[in-house]
């Protein structure tokens, strides 16, 4: 299974952005226009065995690209 997403996100926030309140808030975007992306990989790797790869990226207003990625083994008894 393969999963992919993408969003323009446009925030209007008048606040003080340079607190730990406003990130939370804010979800680590800024003021104006933000590019949020991810793609996830689901796969059975048997009967007993899935495996999951997940790579996010942003893009807040006026700051580099942010990438972030994650791998996951489960086994099923």
């Amino acid at each position: 299974m393969i999963n992919a997403k993408f969003n323009l996100v446009s925030i209007g926030y008048n606040g003080d952005a340079n607190t730990s309140i406003a990130f939370e808030m804010l979800e680590g975007l800024k003021e104006g226009q933000n590019l949020t992306w991810g793609v996830s990989i689901q796969r059975n790797l048997g009967s007993g065995l899935q495996l999951s790869l997940t790579y996010d990226g942003r893009k807040p207003a006026g700051t580099k690209m942010i990438h972030t990625g994650g791998a996951q083994v489960r086994a099923y008894f």
